[in-house]
């Protein structure tokens, strides 16, 4: 028998509407809703099921609103009789197999990844950082491209999404530099990302500080089926190998 694996999204995913027919559909996935609500003193559901949509794409928004949606469509699931063998979760969507796993509760993840969020957008100025997907080359080629274009700031290999598809990430005038230079590498195309900021590069390093303080400020529990790390492609041990 094969293995049942849940992947939740990370930042990027967010759009207006998200969640409304689940909360429509499930008491569950309301009540869900409701307890984020109150954890973050406001109406996150609002702003997940009506926008705008400038604020929703707000770090600081967009991270709650990601992690609440998923695990409603998680609850969903759950409701099918559908139990994991693993779940993993994309940058943020971490955050959200974390709860699911029974981890984190999942009021006490939004109200983290609001502080993440909050964090990350105060590391690095509004529209001074920037993200881009590079297509079509190996991550040795994109390196080179980033080595070459650090003249203009920080840029760096920040994902690695799959053969061939690397994430770069720094300073916008930098990204932008290293992103013509891997075109002209022979990049099938280079795409920039829907993000405020530039996120996964070292540019984030006030952030973590900061984060690292809220850890203690919420229950970690041991995970109740394995959560795939992203920095390691292994299943997460302890509950402090998890915060690390």
């Amino acid at each position: 028998m094969g293995k049942l694996a849940f992947v939740f999204p990370g930042q990027g995913s967010q759009y207006v509407g998200m969640g409304q027919d689940l909360f429509a559909a499930y008491a569950g996935v309301r009540a869900l809703f409701a307890a984020v609500d109150a954890r973050l003193g406001e109406k996150l559901s609002e702003l997940c099921f009506s926008g705008p949509a400038a604020r929703l794409a707000e770090t600081a928004n967009t991270q709650p609103a990601v992690l609440v949606t998923s695990l409603a469509s998680y609850f969903m699931l759950q409701e099918a009789g559908l139990v994991p063998d693993f779940v993993a979760g994309h940058s943020l969507g971490e955050y959200s197999a974390l709860a699911a796993a029974g981890v984190l509760a999942a009021d006490e993840a939004a109200w983290l990844v609001r502080q993440r969020g909050r964090y990350m957008e105060e590391a690095v100025p509004a529209r001074q950082g920037a993200m881009a997907a590079v297509l079509g080359l190996a991550k040795e080629q994109v390196e080179e491209a980033c080595s070459a274009a650090t003249e203009a700031g920080t840029v760096v290999v920040a994902n690695l999404n799959g053969p061939g598809q690397v994430v770069i990430s720094g300073w916008r005038a930098a990204v932008e530099r290293a992103a013509a230079l891997c075109r002209e590498a022979g990049a099938k195309r280079v795409v920039f990302l829907e993000v405020s900021g530039p996120f996964h590069s070292p540019l984030m390093a006030p952030a973590v500080e900061r984060l690292a303080g809220d850890f203690a400020k919420v229950t970690w529990r041991e995970p109740s089926f394995p959560v795939i790390a992203n920095c390691e492609a292994q299943p997460l041990g302890s509950v402090e190998v998890i915060k690390q």
